[in-house]
């Protein structure tokens, strides 16, 4: 018997869905892609059986926050420009459209795995990556050195010279010494490990001989560029990586046996995900996952356990931000750095802004056109056009003091019905379901840390 077209939509539905789950780790536009296309036959679906969505408890709230960022774009000083992106607001419909598929616990899984485990390939590549190197890291250079000259700096990292992807030291060595010096020299390089420059040294800055010493320059392998899988950008990677590693280390704390099998591999995909996390070098991703830990814990011991992480939490941020001071070269905070400048730059004007449009605010993208208008002091003296870096703020500015009311609401909601949820399956036989419960708790209190310093 052949499907009806009832079950052609659900079953097309279904398989979107699970495209998405398979897409995220590695696409954004890929992933709304396979959204659009599961809330569309979802919705086919509906109309067709002539049934109304599965109710959720999101429901209300989500349709307020879609409401409010539709006014907010009607009434937006650029009105095109921010209908236009009521596309990527709509994504907040797959909570409706996986609500309205996942029937049982067998589907729940499936799409787990799925996700769980293109994330791991997603993950083992960046880690793999990083434990092989690319290029060398510049440590220091002789202020003689043909490299600074060429204003190369300590903790650049150096791509490609002659034509010749470097493999490491070594190979760096040898393309130096092999070079004719009767010839200018080009190298590729990276700074702060995601800006990209060239490097052009001519014949007369070039030593007679090809030695490190005469070259004046200390590298090692290179592993300080900042990674960010199939993404466009490193912090949009890190927020993604946040979310699964959060989900993983759920599921493991879950897990009653965790020296079996199932245990070991999922304390294993925590870890990975985690790594591919922190060769990112995101700052608010590190902290946010660091809280993520401490929120899904807390929930699973008592009043000393809970002693405990409250003394623990500041040794572990502390701890995080030594590590960043040393592979990145910058902490936490440091009033020098260009992008804390930056934030703050950005939400004095943001406020600024919500003050004097309260209620739908400007509308969505429209200070990317009209900049000059809004006095935007970090467009025009730090010559960056980019987001307010703070979910918050750039709700408030784009859709009002309506639209982050609207926001909050959800997420408020949200979290409560996670904790419920979380309550309610920790005496459960099935560990999954708590698993899930506590990972996606850890997940959502993770992001919305981070949401504080990005726009995520």
């Amino acid at each position: 018997m052949l499907p009806t077209s009832n079950d052609t939509a659900h079953r097309l539905a279904a398989f979107f869905l699970l495209v998405f789950a398979a897409a995220l780790p590695h696409s954004i536009a890929a992933a709304q892609a396979a959204a659009g296309l599961a809330t569309g036959a979802w919705v086919i679906s509906l109309l067709v059986r002539r049934q109304r969505p599965v109710p959720t408890r999101l429901d209300l709230p989500i349709a307020l926050f879609l409401l409010v960022s539709f006014l907010a774009a009607v009434f937006s000083l650029e009105p095109t420009l921010s209908l236009h992106k009521l596309g990527g607001t709509a994504l907040v419909l797959i909570v409706l459209v996986t609500a309205g598929l996942l029937r049982t616990r067998r589907q729940a899984l499936l799409l787990l795995a799925v996700l769980l485990g293109s994330a791991s390939l997603s993950a083992a590549r960046v880690v793999a990556e990083k434990i092989v190197g690319r290029g060398v890291d510049v440590v220091s250079l002789a202020p003689t050195s043909p490299l600074a000259r060429a204003n190369v700096l300590p903790r650049d990292v150096l791509l490609a010279c002659d034509g010749q992807k470097i493999r490491g030291p070594a190979h760096f060595d040898q393309i130096l010494a092999r070079h004719d010096p009767a010839l200018p020299l080009f190298c590729s390089a990276l700074r702060t490990g995601i800006i990209p420059y060239r490097v052009k040294m001519l014949p007369a800055q070039l030593p007679s001989q090809g030695s490190p010493e005469a070259w004046g320059y200390q590298v090692k392998i290179g592993r300080w560029i900042r990674a960010r899988g199939t993404y466009s950008h490193f912090v949009t990677y890190a927020e993604v990586m946040l979310l699964l590693a959060a989900l993983a280390a759920g599921l493991w704390l879950a897990c009653p046996r965790k020296r079996s099998w199932t245990g070991a591999g999922l304390a294993l995909l925590a870890l990975l995900l985690t790594g591919a996390l922190a060769a990112t070098f995101t700052r608010s991703a590190w902290a946010a996952l660091a809280l993520a830990a401490l929120a899904m814990l807390w929930m699973k011991v008592r009043w000393r356990g809970r002693l405990a992480l409250a003394l623990a939490a500041p040794l572990l941020l502390v701890g995080l931000n030594t590590l960043l001071v040393e592979w990145r070269g910058v902490g936490f905070y440091n009033p020098a750095d260009l992008s804390i400048q930056y934030r703050q730059a950005m939400w004095a004007d943001g406020w600024r802004l919500i003050g004097e449009h309260p209620l739908l605010g400007v509308g969505m993208d429209t200070m990317l056109v009209r900049w000059q208008e809004l006095g935007l002091r970090a467009y025009d003296e730090l010559k960056l056009h980019s987001h307010f870096h703070s979910t918050p703020i750039q709700l408030a500015v784009e859709r009002g003091l309506l639209g982050l009311a609207a926001w909050l609401l959800l997420m408020g909601l949200y979290v409560a019905l996670l904790l419920r949820l979380v309550a309610r399956t920790r005496a459960a036989e099935d560990w999954w379901s708590h698993g899930m419960a506590l990972g996606i708790f850890g997940a959502i209190a993770g992001f919305l840390a981070s949401s504080l310093v990005q726009y995520n």
